[in-house]
């Protein structure tokens, strides 16, 4: 087993656990806590953040590494491969901006007002939405992950 061959598993296995557990919540989580209370969802959320952040972390941290395999800089230049990944790049930073604003800002909001009975509707919007953002931007950055690879 090579190293490339590790990192890009490595790669792959921190997407679908940070993709896959989004999908999850936005689908399952959000909308049974809008039909049955927001308490346990607020409580899973927080609990699921350290495996969230994790998950990104490694793709981060993977993803560099695997830039270092696509050759040497004027073939990536020629073959266009630059632009898609400073693209890619660009979207996978505003992703991970918005999982940042929704687990360590609309997260906390949704657990303040589960635990002084407020309304979490608000909170509970702004995280349905947040997660809808980051899995649209999730599916064009996998598109140009796979365009990288084929430059």
């Amino acid at each position: 087993m090579t190293p490339a061959l590790v990192s890009v598993w490595l790669h792959l296995l921190g997407v679908v656990t940070w993709m896959g557990g989004l999908m999850y919540q936005a689908h399952v989580l959000v909308p049974a806590a809008r039909r049955d209370g927001a308490a346990p969802l607020a409580e899973t959320l927080r609990r699921g953040r350290r495996v969230t952040w994790i998950a990104i972390a490694l793709v981060a941290l993977t993803g560099f590494y695997n830039v270092t395999w696509l050759g040497p800089l004027d073939q990536v230049l020629e073959s266009g491969a630059a632009l898609l990944l400073a693209l890619k790049f660009m979207l996978v930073l505003a992703a991970v901006a918005v999982a940042g604003q929704r687990d360590f800002a609309q997260v906390p909001r949704l657990a303040r007002a589960v635990a002084a009975g407020d309304d979490p509707q608000p909170a509970l919007s702004a995280i349905a939405w947040m997660d809808r953002v980051v899995l649209l931007l999730a599916v064009v950055i996998i598109y140009l992950g796979l365009a990288v690879s084929r430059a």
